[in-house]
């Protein structure tokens, strides 16, 4: 039937593979100690790495970020600047979180995933998912 169904792009598993491959890539040049993970639209596992003596809260953190970037289609740091700027109301929403480290992966114009680091700065954690977001073309 005609109209009950709908195609929506998906970040497969290779996508996944070369967005961690580009995020690892750019942690390595600045000699980050960080977990990285990548999700799909939904908010699921589909890649995840931890640098050598990461933290090992930064992999919980690095998940959490991904899901809140995918599940909202916005860079985490948009949830933080809200909740400094005196908009706490965020974090009542369970799972997701307002630190800086998580972007969206877009392709034609809608989210597909996300990518979400943690174990830095968060000025460096945006850096390298922002460099793993990139990299998906």
């Amino acid at each position: 039937m005609s109209g009950f169904t709908m195609e929506i792009p998906t970040l497969t598993t290779a996508g996944a593979k070369h967005v961690l491959a580009a995020a690892e890539e750019a942690a390595a040049a600045n000699s980050l100690k960080v977990s990285i993970a990548v999700v799909d639209a939904a908010g699921h596992l589909l890649a995840f790495s931890r640098r050598d003596r990461a933290a090992p809260l930064s992999v919980a953190v690095a998940l959490a970020k991904a899901r809140t970037a995918a599940e909202l289609g916005a860079p985490t740091s948009v949830f933080q600047q809200m909740v400094d700027g005196g908009k706490p109301s965020l974090l009542a929403v369970e799972g997701l979180t307002a630190a800086k480290g998580g972007v969206p992966i877009m392709h034609g114009g809608g989210g597909i995933g996300g990518i979400g680091v943690s174990g830095a700065s968060g000025e460096e954690d945006e850096r390298v998912a922002e460099a793993g977001a990139a990299a998906f073309v």
